[in-house]
């Protein structure tokens, strides 16, 4: 529902992987993902932003931060499936 409810969720589940909208009332899609990669039991996760901001500054201060891959919405669903199997792949070798 919002960026808190993303955050405490993620805290709590721990997920395989994250998708992250950029754009998240409160808390922003931005905050979340500075909050996991700050977390050292949560660090690992792969996060995906998947968001309307197209801009540069947008973009790189998500991979900046430690997103693992940015997709701009509107987007292609079988993209976005393969972006998260790659991701999940990665994670399983690791």
């Amino acid at each position: 529902a919002d960026g808190a409810d993303a955050w405490e969720r993620i805290r709590t589940e721990r997920p395989h992987l994250v998708i992250l909208d950029g754009m998240l009332p409160g808390l922003d899609g931005l905050e979340v993902l500075r909050r996991i990669r700050e977390d050292p039991g949560l660090d690992g996760i792969p996060v995906v932003m998947l968001t309307a901001r197209r801009r540069e500054q947008d973009i790189v201060s998500a991979l900046e931060l430690g997103a693992s891959d940015y997709l701009v919405k509107p987007f292609m669903p079988e993209e976005l499936l393969a972006r998260v199997e790659r991701l999940l792949a990665g994670a399983a070798s690791s």
